[in-house]
């Protein structure tokens, strides 16, 4: 089948959403948006407004200003999201290079013989010796200027280099010893359920850093484990689609989180940031009792 779908300008665009019912205040202000952001990154916040029979029709009284209102929320919870990955990255980073490299020097993720999966082995340091080669952080340029002997960074060197995706490979490779289980204990976890959330939050940064739709996606790629035993169950209503939705991103990173700053205030801006756009959270995947049962106001219940 081919694609024969037509392009259409801007005005074009604007004549076919009011078409379809939706409300265009101001066609300026309108064409301002389909110019610098395009028509197609503005579906996505149509759909779950727009009939499924085809026709695409907007349902209810829906305006242009409801689509823009939930492009900007959007945005804003990929900064936030984005903001506090970053902050688990970065204790996953120095809880890696604190652990091992007492245990087993600076160079440690060169010994194959730490790694069960011996080709995650092999494709992390070859990713650390390609970016060795011809380092463009100033910190490799001076390690490699006054170390000239040294075919490969220190730890606390090669791990800045690698990103989540990486550095979640590289925890899953490693094998099940006493330093991977301490650094899972300090998450409060076990390495497996560290491992597969890691590898899950990956895929969520991904949505971020291309700066696509997250606010209701349902992210289905290596879906992360949910704990059943009750030392790291989630506490509060759950979901059948948790492990896919805003509400389990958000739970599984705010548990993370609170094992080593539990005094952070990532669910107290998630929530100014839906109450501000006034967002159905239950589209984001989150129960209807959400404001007293969500996970995160039970986490300290029975513990």
């Amino acid at each position: 089948m081919k694609y024969q779908k037509i392009p259409l300008t801007s005005e074009q665009h604007i004549q076919l959403l009011r078409n379809r019912n939706l409300n265009i205040p101001c066609e300026i202000r309108a064409t301002k948006y389909l110019n610098n952001i395009g028509y197609y990154r503005l579906t996505g916040y149509m759909y779950h407004l727009q009939t499924r029979d085809g026709n695409h029709s907007f349902i209810g009284e829906v305006s242009f200003d409801d689509i823009i209102n939930l492009y900007q929320f959007d945005k804003k919870l990929r900064a936030i999201i984005i903001e506090y990955m970053e902050r688990i990255e970065v204790a996953v980073k120095a809880k890696l290079t604190n652990k091992y490299s007492i245990s087993h020097g600076f160079f440690w993720y060169t010994n194959d013989t730490l790694f069960t999966n011996k080709e995650i082995f092999y494709n992390i340091n070859a990713e650390i010796a390609e970016t060795f080669a011809e380092p463009q952080e100033g910190f490799l340029k001076s390690f490699k200027f006054n170390y000239n002997s040294e075919p490969s960074p220190p730890s606390n060197m090669a791990l800045e280099t690698l990103t989540l995706g990486k550095l979640s490979r590289l925890y899953k490779g490693l094998n099940n010893n006493a330093e991977k289980v301490e650094i899972a204990t300090e998450f409060n976890l076990v390495s497996s359920l560290l491992t597969s959330w890691l590898v899950y939050l990956t895929n969520v940064r991904n949505v971020c850093a291309h700066h696509s739709r997250l606010w209701n996606k349902k992210i289905t790629a290596d879906r992360p484990t949910i704990p059943s035993r009750d030392k790291f169950k989630f506490n509060g209503t759950m979901t059948d689609d948790f492990n896919t939705t805003m509400y389990g991103i958000i739970s599984i990173m705010n548990k993370l989180l609170i094992s080593f700053n539990p005094e952070n205030h990532f669910i107290f801006k998630i929530e100014k940031l839906i109450e501000e756009y006034s967002i159905d959270a239950v589209l984001m995947g989150f129960p209807a009792d959400w404001k007293t049962e969500a996970h995160w106001y039970k986490e300290n219940v029975d513990e």
